[in-house]
C-alpha cells in the first residue's frame, strides 16, 4: 500500500499526465472489458488512482461541470450539453479511490468538502469535492 498523502497526490498527478492524450474513454472501456484487472506491477492503490484519473480526464475533456461518484453505481458526468455514465468499476476499487481522494483533500466525516489541485494539460485546476454520506460530487 502507498503511504502519505503527498505521494498519493503525486501518483494521481502522474496518471493525469500519463493519460492526458491517451484516449481515456477507450482506456476505461478496455479496462472494464478486461474485468478491471490491474497490471502485474501495479499496486491496488495505484489502480484506484488510475480509475479516478481517467474519470477526471474524461470530465475535463468534455467540459463537465460535475461528476457524481457513489459505490455500486457508474460515474455520472454532467456537461452543459448532456449527462452520461462511465463504466462502473468494482465497488472496492471506487471505494478505495474515493477514500484516497478524501485523504488527499483532508476530508473527514459523513459530510465534508475539500479541494483537489491538479495540473491538467497546461492548466492548473482546482476541483471541489463534496461528500454527503456515500455520494461524492466533483465540481469543476
Amino acid at each position: 500500500m502507498i503511504q502519505g498523502t503527498a505521494s498519493l497526490h503525486a501518483i494521481l498527478q502522474g496518471y493525469i499526465d500519463c493519460f492526458f492524450d491517451a484516449g481515456h474513454q477507450n482506456l476505461l472501456a478496455q479496462w472494464a472489458d478486461n474485468g478491471w484487472n490491474r497490471q502485474d506491477d501495479e499496486e491496488y492503490d495505484e489502480s484506484c488512482l488510475k480509475y479516478i484519473a481517467l474519470i477526471i480526464l474524461d470530465a475535463y475533456a468534455h467540459a463537465a461541470h460535475k461528476v457524481l461518484l457513489e459505490r455500486g453505481y457508474p460515474a455520472v458526468v454532467a456537461t452543459p450539453e448532456r449527462t452520461y455514465m462511465l463504466p462502473a468499476a468494482p465497488e472496492s476499487l471506487l471505494a478505495r479511490g474515493l477514500e484516497i481522494l478524501r485523504e488527499i483533500c483532508g476530508m473527514s466525516g459523513a459530510q465534508a468538502h475539500g479541494v483537489l489541485a491538479l495540473g491538467i494539460g497546461d492548466q492548473s485546476r482546482e476541483i471541489t469535492i463534496q461528500k454527503n454520506k456515500g455520494l461524492h460530487v466533483m465540481i469543476f
